[in-house]
């Protein structure tokens, strides 16, 4: 089935396959391992399902044992792809789930098709790797030890690299109708990576290697390519900057395609991401510790009417915009912004905050702050989680101050 058909390309999705191929030719960037960089002799760049997300054990026998390049082959063949003019990419996601987002200015036309997930190794530029690459393979690499070291007493040992598809990858294949100078490809690169960590920031999707705000995953993929251009009748294009047309509609169309696809393949979108969990999970205020408070602060009457209505509570759009405030202070004393002298406080203040807006009794501010403060030492998740029991118990218990 073609998804888009210009004078340029064709796009093309057929079974666990996405692809486009060149109808003239066309420099290319990519991130592929083979075929990848900067070309100008490839005929196709595709996307495809290499695997399920999660305990994946069926595997084609045509690419069981084999290498990297083996594997591109069987691939490519399954795909009806010419393996040495082909940029191949791969993923955990759905071709089903793909999204294409467009966008245009004057002479200027950008297309974007990607597939995403980000629940199974959302990161954030910077975290504590996992992996270190040597001549053989990738080594695993434990906190606070060099690459070199192998759990306490045992020696340590080479595995294989970490795959290039995950349960959480976002792959994008950008196509500009205008010829680009090589510098103006990798300037629109930044940008498909800007528009891709703004649609995951804006999801306030969470790290899952520290404590912070994701801005991808660790297998993200990208393809970009832009007609080469011909002889007296096309110019190149030199700048694709955020100051710049070009630049926007990369941008604007890879946070559009992303955002779109994190629903269809994840069921992530802005309104489910409305719970104080969500906002407050990465930092140890999940369901599981809401239910372990409840059942040692509360009565067990009271224990077990908490648990059996916590999705109505993490979802109340008050609790989880005081949540949220909580979160931004915790990441603003992180980078600095806030200095650690009111972080006390201010995290106090909104734990109390948080507490009234579950017992929704507004003007119980203080009383809930003068509650709170013996237990300010506890961590700022499990404090949250403390504030979330203590406002339902003062919802319902007329004998409470309010």
């Amino acid at each position: 089935m073609w998804i888009e058909d210009t004078e340029r390309y064709r796009l093309t999705r057929q079974g666990r396959y996405l692809s486009a191929v060149f109808k003239r030719p066309h420099r290319v960037l990519s991130t592929c391992r083979l075929n990848g960089g900067l070309r100008e002799d490839l005929t196709h760049i595709a996307n495809h399902q290499s695997c399920e997300g999660v305990a994946h054990v069926v595997r084609e026998a045509s690419s069981t044992g084999h290498g990297l390049e083996d594997y591109h082959r069987a691939a490519c063949a399954a795909g009806r792809l010419p393996p040495e003019s082909t940029a191949l990419m791969a993923t955990a996601a759905n071709m089903q789930c793909a999204v294409l987002a467009r966008a245009e200015y004057e002479d200027l036309a950008v297309s974007v098709v990607a597939t995403a997930g980000v629940l199974g190794n959302a990161t954030r530029a910077g975290d504590p790797a996992g992996w270190h690459e040597h001549r053989d393979g990738s080594r695993a690499v434990e906190p606070g030890r060099a690459a070199t070291e192998g759990p306490p007493g045992q020696s340590a040992c080479i595995q294989p690299a970490p795959p290039e598809a995950g349960a959480g990858t976002i792959v994008t294949l950008v196509f500009i109708n205008q010829p680009c100078t090589p510098a103006c490809l990798v300037r629109a690169a930044t940008l498909v990576t800007e528009g891709k960590s703004a649609a995951v920031l804006d999801l306030r999707m969470p790290s899952l290697q520290s404590a912070r705000l994701a801005t991808g995953t660790g297998t993200d993929q990208l393809a970009i390519a832009a007609p080469l251009r011909r002889a007296d009748t096309d110019w190149e294009r030199h700048w694709a900057g955020s100051h710049n047309s070009l630049g926007e509609l990369v941008g604007r169309a890879t946070h559009e395609a992303v955002t779109r696809c994190l629903l269809l393949q994840n069921g992530v979108c802005a309104e489910l991401r409305r719970t104080l969990c969500a906002a407050l999970g990465r930092h140890g205020c999940d369901e599981t510790t809401l239910r372990e408070l409840a059942h040692a602060e509360l009565d067990a009457p009271d224990a077990n009417c908490f648990e059996r209505n916590l999705l109505a509570l993490i979802h109340d759009p008050l609790s989880a915009a005081a949540a949220y405030g909580l979160a931004e202070i915790l990441d603003l004393v992180e980078v600095g912004v806030l200095h650690a002298e009111v972080a006390r406080e201010s995290i106090l203040n909104q734990a109390a905050l948080l507490a009234a807006a579950v017992a929704v009794k507004p003007d119980a501010f203080a009383s809930f702050r003068d509650m709170l403060q013996p237990q300010a030492e506890l961590a700022p998740g499990r404090l949250a989680a403390l504030a979330v029991v203590r406002g339902f118990e003062r919802k319902w218990h007329a004998s409470l101050a309010s």
